[in-house]
């Protein structure tokens, strides 16, 4: 008859009214793949029909893949921010918010100056600051004969040939490693804000779905009451369901300090409360020799061996120049004579001054270069574990689709089941621990995904 409902159709239209009914906070944390659940149920319930010579778990399937798409996507719409506006903070002007209030960021600028400072340094006129000094000798003290005598002195330091090079190269290579450490620095503070963001987001997946679970066993915990006080059931089943709400209150409790604690440690590093607008997205992996770690490691190895080609160049002290004036009297009455003076101190090299100097620049270089080596590998190992834990936390998330489908489907007819009197109450509370085990498992599965994005991104050492 026209204009009449099949229970399976009423069924179908009532869970996509709680799907669409689902807040952006629930979307925003996982409460979205609840959407995708209940779409699930509402298509094997009978909210579709199968044509002649299809195959029906194909239809399931295609069904299942439909809700997720759209439980995807309603949930990257709502963590915008809380109220679902649309409008937040991108994860690179988080990151940039992190590094702004870090203390290697706030002291990049005064690091580099330092840098800048060291290389003009290398390439003045003298290796080390001129020197002045001033003497003055007179017999005033004992026989006060008028003896006089003032002399001036300047001390000009000189490179030695080929260190100056040196130094500039010295200089201009630890610039260098400084500016990769920095790179460092902020590829470290990005792994630390990535991991920041998906805990909140964990945090937040589970406060939503154990809201959840203590509204559904208040109102299991009110049927129950009302059907002892009809004499339908036992004060002991009365019992039952009240300790399921006092257990659904303190997992509620639980998960809200978890969030507490996330949002806490989310907003002391980056100074922001609204989580990231959008997810990272996967990209093709970089060449290995730009990952500010490899960068990183050969910059130090060059200098190291810069240092060391310093220490074998600077043998010895710099030689000094010297250049004075010198004004004397014999008595009083005599007049002043004046002559000038020059001459040069070359100081000696010797094995005591140089061996050690030498020796730890070698060992320091072969330090760096191992290091480096040994970077390579461990790098190309991280990327390959991070690329196989997305492979799998793929398929992780299908088979919590999977199970998720079939806990709820489970769940509802053992309710109906217990609302005739056909099962026991433990066995419907059993019921409703596996569907919400099944929800968090979801959840999480879900946000494992992205995350094992974030991780991936890490390990090819890119930046938000």
């Amino acid at each position: 008859m026209m204009g009449q409902m099949s229970p399976s159709g009423a069924r179908c239209l009532a869970f996509e009214r709680k799907a669409a009914a689902v807040s952006p906070r629930e979307a925003h944390s996982g409460g979205g793949l609840w959407a995708a659940v209940c779409a699930l149920w509402a298509a094997v319930s009978g909210g579709f029909t199968v044509r002649p010579g299809e195959q029906p778990i194909r239809r399931v399937w295609w069904f299942a893949v439909s809700a997720c798409t759209a439980a995807a996507s309603l949930s990257s719409f709502a963590q915008s921010s809380p109220d679902g506006t649309g409008s937040g903070p991108t994860f690179a002007q988080v990151f940039d918010a992190a590094w702004q209030r870090s203390a290697a960021g706030q002291s990049a600028q005064a690091r580099r100056n330092q840098q800048r400072a060291a290389q003009d340094a290398a390439g003045s006129m003298t290796p080390t600051p001129p020197s002045l000094a001033l003497s003055q000798r007179s017999d005033r003290l004992n026989r006060n004969l008028g003896v006089r005598e003032t002399e001036v002195e300047l001390a000009l330091p000189l490179w030695l040939p080929g260190t100056r090079a040196a130094a500039l190269a010295l200089a201009g290579a630890e610039g260098d490693a400084t500016e990769s450490q920095l790179q460092l620095s902020r590829l470290k503070l990005a792994g630390e804000v990535r991991e920041a963001v998906w805990s909140l987001r964990f945090a937040l997946n589970d406060v939503d779905i154990s809201a959840r679970r203590v509204a559904e066993a208040q109102a299991l915990a009110a049927d129950v009451q009302r059907r002892v006080s009809a004499g339908d059931l036992a004060r002991t089943d009365a019992n039952q369901a009240q300790g399921f709400v006092q257990l659904a209150g303190a997992t509620q409790a639980e998960a809200r300090g978890r969030m507490l604690r996330a949002e806490r440690l989310y907003a002391a590093l980056t100074g922001a409360t609204a989580l990231p607008l959008h997810d990272e997205t996967p990209t093709p992996a970089p060449a290995l020799e730009t990952h500010p770690q490899v960068v990183n490691a050969e910059r130090a190895s060059a200098a190291a061996r810069a240092r060391l080609q310093h220490a074998s160049r600077a043998t010895r002290d710099p030689p000094e120049l010297t250049l004075g004036l010198r004004s004397e009297r014999a008595t009083f009455g005599d007049g002043n004579a004046t002559s000038a003076r020059i001459g040069l101190r070359v100081p000696f090299g010797t094995d005591a001054r140089n061996q050690p100097r030498i020796t730890a620049a070698s060992a320091e270089l072969l330090e760096v270069e191992a290091g480096a080596r040994l970077e390579r590998d461990r790098l190309q190992a991280e990327i390959d574990a991070a690329a196989a834990e997305l492979e799998q936390a793929h398929s992780i998330e299908q088979f919590a689709a999977a199970r998720a489908l079939l806990a709820a489907e489970t769940q509802q007819l053992l309710a109906k089941g217990f609302r005739l009197g056909e099962i026991d109450l433990p066995t419907r509370l059993r019921t409703e621990n596996d569907r919400f085990d099944a929800e968090r498992a979801l959840g999480h599965a879900h946000l494992e995904a992205g995350r094992a994005i974030s991780r991936l991104q890490q390990a090819y050492g890119l930046l938000p």
